[in-house]
This record gives C-alpha cells, structure tokens and sequence, in this order.
C-alpha cells in the first residue's frame, strides 16, 4: 500500500493518524536501505490497575545498522555522523559501533477523574505531547554513549487526545471527557545526551548470567530539562549485549544497540532503581490556574522480564515513580510492553 493511500485512510480510520504517518514513511523506503533493528514500545498505566498522571505513551523506534559494518557505503549516514561528530566524548574511538537510532513518541498525561469535563485545577492537567529524535550512538560491550535531537510539539496537534480514545475504546475503558481543557499548543526541542556502562558480567556458557549496569542520562528542552541516574541487575541465560532501559525514562531507544545479537534463544529478569533532577518542566510553568507544583526530585524503581529468540526480543516492564508533584503525594505506576526485531 502506498504512502498517499495510507494518509488518506489516517483521516477516516479509528486509528491514530501517526501511526499512519510512520507507516506511509516507511512504505516509500527500500527494503535494502531499512535493514537494523525496529522497535515498537507501549506505556499505560492499565497495566498497574492504575489511571492518572503518566497515563499513556508510544514511540517507535529504528535503529540503522552499525557504520562499521559497511564503513565504503555511499550513503552511510551513521558513518557520516560518527566522523562529523567524533569530538565529543565517547564517539569516534577505534573498536567502538556507532548507528543512528530514529524515533517518532508519543505522550498523554491526564487527571485521576477522566469522567468529568470540568478543568480539575487540583489535579494534574490534561496534556499531550509528541516528538521525534534522532540519536547517534557508540558502544561496545562495556559501555554506550549516546546524543540526541528532539523536536516535537506539545498540544492538540499532538494527536494525544485521539489516541487515548482509541486505546481507551480498545481496552473497554472509561472514554477520557476533559481533552478540551489540555494545555499548549507550543513548539518543542532540545538536546539529550546519555551514558551507561556495565560494572560487570559472568561469562556465557556457565549456567545463570548476572550483570550490572549503571546509567546516567540529561535532557534539556522546552518540554522537559532533567538529569538523571540509576542502577539496574539482570540475571538470565544467554543474555544479549543491549543495556536495560529502566532508568532512561519513557520508551528509550538505549536498549536498543546489541539488543538482538545472542543468537538462539534466552530469557532474563531484571530490577533496577534511579533518580532525576527536574529544574524545569512545561507542565509547572504553563499549567495556571492548575496548582501543579513540579518536584524537582523524584525517586523511581522498576522490575521486568525479557524473552529472545534470534532477532526478536519482548519484554514487559513495571514502574513506579514518587509524585512528580509536589502538591499531590500518590506514586505513579505504569507498565511498558516492547518489542524489538532485526530485519
């Protein structure tokens, strides 16, 4: 089917209309030039028995073969990028991989009570956001590094309300009334860097494998700016080479280099804790007269399992997260389903 069929059909489905407009990018590429590592992942809440705050999110994710697996190519952006940026840390050094990781995400944050359609000004207001990155990374087995740019929009044109009802009506949920009071419409961008590294890993071949992993991430953009940091283990067999995502937020791409390079099958559990500094946040500076009152610290924890078999992964991870509000003392809770394939 073709793009322009595709966006047709985005204005008359029941289907969010971004996921049309991914799909139709992807239909206008090659095969040959979409080898490398696809991701789709998904955030609700409904999976903890829980609906406010952080309610839902997506993203989709495509990660380009590593440059030095073609290094002559004529149209290697990856390489391109690793040469152009070799200046900053932790890009460019000999023995390391470096790819591109692009990815289209979206967010939906709401009040306890979706039932009314009264602005709640002592809850959380309605929110929607939806952007895209593009992140170079670098790594070998006991490190990644990683920087990115993001621009997106925050708002109606978000597309958030749209999505909430459908997976609402998917789910058999109670259909969200107050998307007209959300907040925006603003323009959004920014830059990200990450670093994670493995304090150390048992061998293959010897039964059960532990690992652990440390990270450390800082955002700065007009939607969000925050610096955070965690630690996470993992016990399994045959383990692969990515490194988790617990503490990197909403649906990262950091799992996603080495993520599908044990070959045969395997399984792993893993757990991890983290922080974050938040010195900004759009939902504090434009949410009056709402009395959202961001925290500037907040403490997250988080436990999960994976399976994999030859170029495919699934894992299921569930969070929770001290309020991000100072004025309203609940945790936050959600789950993230994801799956990861090479092609």
């Amino acid at each position: 089917m073709t793009g322009p069929k595709l966006m047709k059909m985005a204005r008359s489905a029941p289907y969010p209309g971004w996921m049309y407009a991914v799909v139709a990018c992807l239909a206008g590429v090659a095969p040959d030039a979409m080898a490398g590592t696809f991701n789709i992942s998904w955030d609700n809440d409904l999976l903890t028995a829980s609906d406010k705050g952080y309610t839902n999110g997506g993203r989709l994710s495509y990660l380009t073969d590593a440059a030095e697996v073609d290094d002559d190519c004529s149209v290697c952006l990856a390489a391109h990028a690793r040469d152009g940026l070799d200046w900053l840390p932790g890009i460019g050094a000999a023995g390391d991989q470096h790819a591109l990781a692009f990815s289209l995400r979206q967010l939906m944050f709401t009040p306890e009570n979706i039932e009314s359609s009264e602005p709640q000004y002592d809850d959380i207001p309605y929110a929607g956001y939806l952007d895209g990155s593009l992140t170079l990374w670098s790594w070998n087995d006991d490190w990644i590094t990683g920087y990115g740019l993001i621009v997106g929009v925050v708002g109606p044109d978000s597309g958030a309300r749209r999505t909430q009802e459908w997976v609402h009506k998917l789910t058999g949920s109670t259909e969200p009334q107050g998307w007209d009071n959300q907040i925006g419409q603003d323009a959004v961008g920014g830059l990200e860097a990450y670093h994670a590294r493995r304090f150390f890993r048992t061998p293959a071949g010897e039964g059960l494998q532990n690992e652990v992993s440390w990270g450390a991430g800082v955002t700065a953009s007009n939607f969000i700016t925050n610096a955070q940091t965690g630690l996470v283990w993992r016990l399994g067999e045959n383990l692969p080479r990515d490194f988790v995502p617990l503490t990197s937020g909403a649906s990262s791409t950091l799992a996603l280099p080495g993520s599908t390079d044990a070959p045969g099958m395997g399984w792993s559990v893993f757990a991890g804790v983290g922080g974050q500094w938040v010195p900004y946040s759009y939902m504090d500076h434009h949410a009056d007269p709402y009395t959202y009152d961001q925290n500037p610290f907040i403490w997250q924890a988080g436990v999960g399992a994976g399976w994999h078999w030859n170029g495919f992964q699934a894992t299921l991870i569930l969070r929770g997260t001290s309020s991000p509000d100072k004025t309203n003392k609940d945790e936050l809770t959600f789950g993230t389903l994801a799956a990861t394939w090479s092609w």
